[in-house]
């Protein structure tokens, strides 16, 4: 286990509100017809097919229909990708809501259900290799949504402490994390006032927010500078700061860049994708 690899257990009783920049109203990023505003990346099993990549997506991964009484965005997650949005942000609230459907693939067929929600992305390259580019994430996964994954080498840092009663409980966390660093160390936290960093792999939220299977659960992100807060139906999940991203060897603060939506081999529902300016996060959610 690398040190200072930490995950926040926060806040677990807030409830999300939020202070938006004066005069700033709801923009909707998905207008109930097409995904008119957004580009689609597909990364397939053979990356050299010139059917998939950027912009192009012959077997309709990502489609809009009708469900529960309105439109929403059907992502299959057949294949490794995303829909990201053609325009950056920077200093916003964001919320959607999300459900998961019923299939999943290869070469996560018989595993909890993921994807996530993508932010401060570079833009997509046309032969990009990797599915994903550079962002940060606030993963969406059964049982742990609103945790942080690094996506191509970006870093974060969250105030926390460890979770343990005994040194054994510790030396146990450390050993799993060193069974499992092909997948990225994660260990379950709470919040304190020790600092830690990490990058190239994840922190696991404060604790299990989703609402059962086939219900809708809203998402709410704040991002405002280096700082972020992951909201999963109005509790605080976590908390980064200092988001930043290796270039060159030198750790660069990451504040902006565009907004992606994941496909990763799980049928997820997306719908009311909407977002603001803000000029503050919210005080009662960083308590």
């Amino acid at each position: 286990m690398k040190l200072g690899v930490f995950v926040a257990w926060v806040c677990a009783g807030v409830a999300a509100c939020s202070l938006a920049a004066p005069g700033a109203d709801w923009r909707s990023l998905f207008n109930g017809e097409d995904l008119t505003g957004w580009e689609t990346f597909l990364r397939p099993a053979n990356p050299k097919d010139p059917n998939y990549g950027l912009n192009r997506d012959p077997e309709k991964v990502f489609t809009v229909e009708q469900l529960d009484g309105g439109p929403v965005i059907h992502i299959s997650g057949k294949y490794w990708g995303g829909i990201i949005t053609t325009q950056q942000f920077e200093n916003y609230h964001l919320r959607l809501e999300f459900k998961w459907g019923k299939k999943t693939w290869p070469p996560r067929l018989n595993v909890t259900f993921d994807s996530g929600l993508l932010y401060h992305c570079a833009a997509p390259s046309a032969d990009a290799a990797y599915p994903w580019p550079r962002s940060i994430e606030f993963n969406i996964t059964q049982h742990d949504t609103g945790e942080f994954w690094s996506v191509e080498n970006t870093i974060a840092d969250a105030e926390v402490v460890p979770v343990g009663d005994s040194p054994e409980q510790l030396t146990a966390f450390k050993a799993w994390c060193e069974r499992n660093e092909a997948q990225g160390p994660k260990v379950r936290f709470q919040k304190g006032g020790q600092k830690g960093t990490f990058r190239d792999g994840g922190f696991m939220p404060g604790g299990d927010f989703e609402k059962p299977a086939g219900e809708w659960n809203t998402l709410e992100l704040y991002a405002l500078g280096d700082q972020s807060v992951h909201v999963v139906n109005g509790k605080v999940a976590l908390i980064l700061t200092g988001l930043r991203q290796n270039t060159a060897g030198m750790e660069v603060s990451l504040s902006k860049g565009r907004i992606e939506l994941q496909s990763e081999s799980a049928v997820i529902f997306l719908r009311y994708i909407q977002i603001r300016s803000i000029s503050q996060i919210p005080p009662e959610l960083l308590k």
